[in-house]
């Protein structure tokens, strides 16, 4: 018993100090796009602003990632204690949540492209 709580004393630790040198962890919400924004934007500075917020989505979605990632690993530690079956089940819910957020922010920097496309379209 002495051992595990050493062991999970250790990575809530390690997790902490990793979540707390991590820029992204701490950055504002991305501010998100909406349909009127969309629908008004005719000029290249307007796509250009658009793609700007789909980065800044794209980085808050691989920031959540990065943090669900961690938890990954506390969570595994965890499974090894008397809790184990639920820090198990944790497991697989944050590694879903690592999915998820990698595929929106995917998603989102291919919007970013797009728009930037579309930018470049109009200033011709």
């Amino acid at each position: 018993m002495l051992r595990f709580n050493s062991t999970l004393a250790t990575s809530v630790a390690a997790v902490g100090l990793f979540l707390s040198v991590s820029p992204l962890v701490v950055a504002a919400p991305a501010a998100e796009v909406t349909p009127v924004q969309i629908t008004a934007a005719h000029t290249p500075a307007d796509h250009e602003a658009i793609a700007s917020q789909y980065d800044a989505e794209a980085a808050a979605a691989e920031a959540q990632a990065t943090e669900h990632e961690a938890m990954v690993q506390s969570y595994k530690v965890a499974a090894n204690g008397p809790k184990g079956e639920m820090a198990k089940s944790m497991v697989v819910h944050c590694e879903a949540l690592v999915k998820e957020y990698r595929a929106a922010a995917a998603n989102y920097k291919a919007l970013a492209v797009d728009h930037r496309k579309m930018a470049a379209e109009v200033g011709k």
